[in-house]
């Protein structure tokens, strides 16, 4: 246990104390008892689970040693609860283990169990957290399809909205926005608060995401009143805590610090490291933001926050908790304590390599250069900086930054590099004040040369909308790069033949194609070469297209089919088809790199597929799945 929480263990708890100590005694009874009784015990730890997760956990671990002396129904109920607390508690890696350990005995069972896809949630979530999407993917889809085949209507919610969280967290938020708002209408026609709760949670962060802050708060404190309602104290602390990161995003700075106190004033009876490590990290912020703000009361909770951050198993918490203390050190001017942080930030970096090309490790790099520079030790600042812009472009690049973005970048990167010559030139204390006055010029320079290219840039837009109402169809039809229909018309045709099939009673196919590794191919080979498979994908999909189907662009590296008038045997023939074209076509890379399709069909069932939105998602549920037993084949 992590010292810092012992304060709270160490606390003499009197109820707590006498159910162990009764518990104990009756540990043997128990398990010669009718398992009735067991099942009691069970469900009143489920309920303290609710309130304090921490002493639930210290109860249920009693039964550890003896829990193979029960029915397999109830170890596995067990092990649901034990894989839930570690998940409150921010163990994933032992939520993991319990899930599955309970998964493996529930393949004992004679039938499907609505606990199956809870396990599957759980592991799915821990997989999350710990930054395996894909892994979760597959643990979520798991679960819901557990719960459609028990027509568990609040599991099939539970499923949606963990898709829906997967869909922002790798910026797919249209299927987020769809998947979230088909378990909100399930929510509200349940009695279930907890469900509702967790529902509003999840569309707060999305609109969080999309920037529509005022919405998001709505959904925020909905969830709130959700949680309370059903008495999941764990649960309203998180969404009280969305509450206040909510207020400090849009400077109330008062109105978050006051939230976050309330937090860390609730979480005593909690022990949640992870609560604790974001509240504490929150009011350092709010300290550092306000007018007037106390650099010293930040970097106090900053310092607190940092002996929780240990026990918090989110994969980024550390380097986030490095840069943000060197970026409190640097504006109080301790620049040695900052150095030391971005120090462990970049142990952390050279330990894990999904960071290496992370905005969190731009940020360190041009953090560092600013402190060399107000050290007047230039060298090193040109050096990093050297490193930053290479690093910036990178990532902006890997972002696919818009066109007037590109031109913003541009002249960024002129204005830096500009500022690196001026570093290399330093040479004693008159040349840094002669270039400073010659950059100050330089700058007025370049600011008068952006206006201008922006006022360029103005009126050659409104020309380009005088000129473009003839083209106007066109371009909402057709998907830029590639060429092929786009999503928006997609949906159009869709639509159309959905309502076709559904009249006239005839098969429909929907075909969704994800290429394989594309972040490879762009990391490996660059992103001109992954613009060039986009186009080679679209061209051989569509050549492979009868004059009565649609193949177009999804979005992404993701592609689509249309198939009237196509069963399911001819879908599945036409999507081998598609699939062997892509796999055998010659690419040119260097060194030789194999490009490949996951192809998941769908064909449309009356009783099943309500909408052509519901066919495509089936379709792309299937798409995951061939990705998951191995990618380059098609799943039906």
């Amino acid at each position: 246990m992590h010292k810092q929480t012992q304060k709270y263990a160490l606390k003499f708890n009197l109820p707590l104390f006498c159910l162990l100590l009764l518990i104990s005694c009756k540990s043997i009874a128990f398990q010669n008892s009718p398992t009735s009784e067991f099942s009691e015990f069970l469900q009143r730890v489920e309920k303290l689970q609710d309130t304090n997760p921490s002493d639930a956990h210290e109860l249920l671990s009693n039964f550890t040693d003896s829990i193979d002396d029960y029915p397999i129904e109830e170890r596995i109920r067990f092990y649901k609860t034990q894989s839930e607390l570690y998940v409150e508690l921010s163990q994933y890696q032992l939520g993991i283990a319990a899930a599955t350990t309970g998964l493996e005995l529930a393949k004992k069972l004679t039938s499907p169990s609505i606990l199956m896809a809870d396990l599957s949630y759980s592991r799915g979530f821990s997989y999350e957290s710990l930054g395996d999407y894909d892994a979760a993917a597959q643990e979520y889809l798991n679960g819901l399809e557990v719960a459609e085949s028990l027509d568990d209507q609040v599991y099939i919610a539970y499923g949606f909205i963990n898709l829906g969280a997967l869909y922002y967290l790798t910026e797919r938020f249209e299927r987020s926005l769809i998947m979230l708002n088909d378990a909100l209408t399930i929510a509200n026609k349940s009695d279930d608060e907890e469900l509702k709760g967790y529902v509003n949670s999840e569309l707060g962060i999305l609109y969080s995401y999309l920037g529509q802050e005022d919405k998001s708060l709505v959904f925020y404190e909905r969830s709130y009143e959700h949680y309370k309602k059903a008495g999941t104290t764990f649960y309203a602390l998180n969404s009280l805590m969305n509450i206040g990161v909510n207020h400090s995003g849009n400077k109330r700075y008062e109105e978050a610090i006051a939230i976050y106190k309330r937090v860390i004033a609730d979480s005593d009876t909690l022990a949640n490291d992870s609560i604790l490590y974001t509240a504490y990290s929150g009011l350092a912020w709010a300290y550092m933001k306000k007018e007037p703000n106390d650099p010293e009361a930040a970097r106090q909770y900053m310092l607190i926050a940092g002996q929780y951050v240990e026990n918090v198993q989110q994969h980024e918490a550390p380097l986030i908790y490095a840069l943000d203390k060197a970026y409190i050190l640097e504006s109080m001017k301790r620049y040695d304590e900052a150095l030391v942080s971005l120090d462990e930030a970049e142990k952390i970096i050279d330990a894990e390599k999904q960071f290496q090309s992370t905005i969190p490790y731009v940020n360190v790099l041009k953090l560092r250069a600013d402190i060399y520079f107000a050290l007047n030790d230039f060298e090193r600042a040109y050096h990093i900086q050297t490193q930053y812009l290479a690093l910036y472009k990178q990532v902006r690049e890997s972002n696919n930054t818009a066109a007037i973005e590109e031109l913003r970048l541009r002249y960024e990167s002129e204005h830096a590099d500009l500022e690196n010559k001026l570093l290399a030139q330093k040479k004693s204390v008159n040349e840094l004040e002669l270039n400073k006055a010659n950059q100050q010029v330089e700058n007025q320079r370049l600011y008068v040369m952006v206006m201008a290219i922006v006022a360029l840039g103005f009126a050659y837009f409104l020309l380009k909308v005088l000129r473009g109402h003839k083209r106007l169809l066109t371009i909402t039809r057709t998907d830029g790069l590639t060429g092929v229909a786009n999503r928006r018309h997609l949906f159009e045709f869709g639509n159309q033949y959905f309502d076709q099939a559904v009249k006239q009673d005839l098969p429909f196919s929907v075909l969704m194609l994800d290429i394989d590794d594309f972040k490879k191919i762009n990391d490996q080979h660059g992103h001109k070469a992954g613009d060039k498979v986009l186009k080679e994908v679209a061209k051989l999909g569509h050549d492979v297209m009868r004059k009565t189907d649609r193949f177009g662009r999804f979005g992404g590296e993701e592609f689509i089919a249309l198939l009237t008038d196509t069963n399911l045997e001819q879908a599945a023939n036409i999507a081998e088809r598609i699939r062997k074209t892509i796999n055998c076509f010659p690419w040119t890379f260097s060194p030789a790199t194999d490009v490949s399709v996951s192809i998941g069909i769908a064909t449309l069932d009356q009783s099943t597929h309500a909408s052509f939105e519901s066919l495509v998602k089936s379709a792309d549920a299937l798409m995951y799945k061939a990705k998951a037993e191995g990618k380059n084949m098609v799943c039906a």
